[in-house]
């Protein structure tokens, strides 16, 4: 059974974080190396989706950062009250479907959810996971020679006035909301053994890690 290691950051620039997930793309496809769930949160950034509708749902300027990205998907907000989590996993040939992939990134969040007592719940045709008719959690990644990058953003306490800047995921932003009643920090300890039973995974536990400089 393959390993799962779960990383735990802070507040990661998200320049650097796509550099350090593109570095661990790279070293897999030299050699075998452990999955790797890593969890942190972003300064404020507005990311462009490969869709071809990301730009168009930017509805209004704005001096928080904006960043083209190669994941699927349309425009989307982190900031400091969101937690992100990134799958670095090596994909075997019986693993290549991505919308499957995208569903047990889904399944592994609402079964933690439910460790804490909250109904999340798939809506059909909306990647993501909702909770009492809002959307709580953006999903998207890309894949670079079946390694995957990228991956989910979770709302706890994110500043949801600044969805009103697009149409986030090509929604209305009044869609997003904030988990109620769950703490991150708690959130964290549990959800790597969701993904690692949903990914049918050995699960070797969450460390704390600082990603490494971005190079010059």
């Amino acid at each position: 059974m393959p390993d799962l290691r779960v990383l735990n950051s802070k507040l990661v620039d998200y320049s650097q974080a796509l550099e350090q997930q593109l570095r661990w793309v790279d070293e897999r496809k030299i050699e075998s190396l452990d999955n790797i769930l890593w969890l942190l949160s972003h300064p404020e950034v507005i990311t462009l989706g490969a869709s071809r509708s990301s730009k168009h749902n930017l509805l209004s300027s704005t001096e928080i950062p904006l960043v083209k990205v190669s994941r699927g998907g349309d425009i989307t907000y982190h900031d400091p009250g969101q937690l992100t989590g990134y799958f670095i996993f090596s994909l075997k040939e019986d693993q290549r479907d991505l919308h499957q992939f995208l569903w047990n990134i889904e399944e592994s969040l609402i079964r933690c959810l439910s460790e804490f007592s909250i109904t999340g719940y798939r809506v059909e045709g909306k990647t993501g996971v909702f909770v009492n008719q809002k959307k709580v959690c953006s999903i998207g990644i890309a894949c670079r020679h079946w390694i995957t990058y990228h991956g989910f953003s979770l709302n706890f306490n994110s500043n949801l006035k600044n969805y009103a800047l697009m149409n986030p995921c090509g929604y209305s932003s009044d869609l997003m909301a904030n988990l109620a009643d769950i703490q991150m920090d708690e959130f964290k300890k549990h959800i790597g053994q969701s993904v690692a039973q949903v990914f049918n995974l050995s699960y070797l536990g969450i460390k704390d890690w600082q990603a490494l400089p971005v190079s010059k």
